[in-house]
């Protein structure tokens, strides 16, 4: 369990860094473009694409930690009259049968783009590129977390299921 908390933290780590990276900057070229168009400085054409870049990379990189802190969106309207336990048995099979084959796949395909632009690479591009590889390889990563964690739940080593929520539907029922 002590190594799965070493990734989680990790995870946790890029996941922060990269919010704080991308989200920073896209609001600092969201007020360069407003300048620009007032100033007409002649920087506005590159600023959409990097923009848009930025966020592809918050998106991608941070799967992972949104999963392990069960910020996702989910409906939960049936899921909270549930008990824990079976909660947790939904995660596993939810989280063996679709989250790690869904990363898989989108991991062999940004392997796949990514060898690609070795052809014609662009640095923004490449950023794009690299993090469709790593996101899906950290929302694996986390997949994996959270089934162990719900096996270790389900065979009592461990008090409460994963991903653990701020709300309490979680804690052992």
């Amino acid at each position: 369990m002590r190594f799965l908390d070493w990734i989680d933290r990790g995870i946790h780590g890029i996941g922060v860094v990269t919010a704080w990276l991308t989200v920073v900057s896209i609001a600092a070229y969201g007020a360069l473009q407003m300048l620009d168009r007032k100033l007409q400085l002649g920087v506005s054409s590159y600023l959409p694409d990097l923009s848009t870049s930025l966020l592809f990379i918050l998106i991608f990189l941070t799967f992972g930690y949104t999963y392990l802190r069960d910020g996702h969106v989910r409906v939960d309207v049936l899921r909270r009259h549930w008990s824990a336990r079976r909660i947790a048995w939904i995660e596993l099979i939810g989280g063996l049968f679709v989250l790690l084959p869904l990363a898989a796949i989108l991991t062999y395909y940004g392997w796949d783009g990514l060898m690609r632009t070795t052809k014609y690479a662009e640095t923004q591009l490449w950023a794009q590129r690299i993090a469709g590889v790593i996101g899906p390889i950290l929302l694996a990563l986390a997949g994996m977390i959270v089934a162990l964690r719900n096996i270790a739940f389900l065979t009592g080593r461990r008090a409460q299921g994963a991903p653990e929520q701020a709300s309490g539907l979680h804690n052992g029922e």
